[in-house]
C-alpha cells in the first residue's frame, strides 16, 4: 500500500490541519515543530465519510500549563468549526517518539473532541509503528528523516495484550447492549477493528480498516456477510444493507465473528509473529 503526499489527501483533512499550523503559529509562536498523520489514511489515503483524522504534534520544548489552556481553546475552536471529521491526537518532543511509548510521560491531547493530559490512547506501538512506515508530514521535517523507534516484539505483545483487554471487554459489554450492536456503525468498528489487530498479529504488518476487512474476507469465508456489511457501512453507507430487516441477526452475527477472530488472534500468535525481527528503527 502506498503512502499519499500531503498533496494528494482529501481537501477537508489538508484544511483542518493546515488550520490547527496556523492556529498554533498566531498563538503559540516556536511550538510546533512538526504535524504529522497517521492511522487508516496513510494506506494509499483511505479516508471514508465516518473516518477520524489522527495526527502526532512533535513541540519545540514540552508544553506548560499556560501553553496547556491555548492548546485546550484550540481545539475547542477545531471542533466548533468542523464537528466532522474528528481531529484526534498528541503533542510530543521529537526525542518521545526515538524511544518506546511506554516510558512518554502525561501529555496533552484530543480524543473525540474531549481535550485532556494524560495517557492519550493513541501513545502506543501501533502508533510509533504506523508513523515510521506509514506517516504523512503535513509540516516539519519529514517523517522519514525523524528517528521513530520500534520494535516487532513489543507492537506484538502491545496488540495481543489489547485485544485480549480492551477487544474482550468490549465484546462482553456487546452482549449487554444488544441496541447499540445491532447499529450499523458497531459492524464497521467491531468487525474491521478486530480483524486489523488481527492481521497485525498474524501477518507482522499494519494495515487500514478496509485492508484489513478484506483479509479478513478472504482468512474467514464463512463470516462473509459480516464483513461485507463492515464494508459497506465504512465504504458506501448509503448503499442498501442485507440486514436492513433484521439488525438483531447484524448483531448475533457480528458477535459471533469478534468472538472467533479474537479467540484466533490470540491461539495463533501466542508465540509471536513468524518471519519478523526484532528492534528497529
Amino acid at each position: 500500500m502506498a503512502t499519499p503526499t500531503r498533496e494528494g489527501l482529501p481537501e477537508v483533512v489538508g484544511t483542518i490541519c493546515a488550520a490547527h499550523a496556523e492556529m498554533l503559529d498566531a498563538r503559540l509562536p516556536g511550538l510546533l515543530a512538526g504535524l504529522y498523520l497517521h492511522g487508516s489514511i496513510g494506506f494509499d489515503g483511505e479516508f471514508h465519510g465516518g473516518s477520524d483524522i489522527d495526527f502526532v504534534a512533535v513541540t519545540s520544548r514540552r508544553p506548560t500549563d499556560d501553553d496547556i489552556e491555548v492548546l485546550r481553546d484550540v481545539h475547542a475552536e477545531i471542533g466548533r468549526r468542523w464537528a466532522e471529521p474528528d481531529y484526534d491526537g498528541f503533542y510530543v518532543l521529537e526525542a518521545d517518539l526515538a524511544g518506546s511509548p511506554d516510558v512518554v510521560p502525561d501529555v496533552p491531547g484530543v480524543l473525540h473532541q474531549w481535550f485532556d493530559v494524560g495517557t492519550h490512547a493513541d501513545v502506543k506501538h501501533i502508533t510509533w509503528r504506523e508513523l515510521r512506515d506509514h506517516g504523512i508530514t503535513m509540516r516539519g521535517k519529514d517523517v522519514r528523516d525523524v528517528t521513530i523507534w520500534s520494535d516487532d516484539a513489543a507492537l506484538h505483545a502491545s496488540t495481543l495484550e489489547n485485544l485480549e483487554t480492551y477487544w474482550r471487554s468490549q465484546l462482553e459489554a456487546m452482549e449487554h447492549h444488544p441496541r447499540e450492536a445491532s447499529l450499523p456503525h458497531a459492524t464497521e468498528w467491531g468487525a474491521l477493528g478486530a480483524s486489523r489487530l488481527v492481521h497485525l498479529l498474524v501477518t507482522g504488518r499494519p494495515t487500514s480498516k478496509s485492508g484489513a476487512g478484506r483479509w479478513a474476507l478472504r482468512t474467514y469465508p464463512h463470516h462473509r456477510e459480516i464483513l461485507e456489511e463492515g464494508l459497506r457501512v465504512r465504504e458506501h453507507p448509503d448503499a442498501p444493507s442485507s440486514y436492513a430487516a433484521d439488525p438483531g441477526r447484524r448483531r448475533r452475527d457480528l458477535i459471533a465473528f469478534m468472538t472467533e477472530v479474537i479467540a484466533d488472534g490470540v491461539s495463533r500468535t501466542s508465540s509471536g509473529p513468524t518471519g519478523h525481527p526484532g528492534p528497529s528503527t
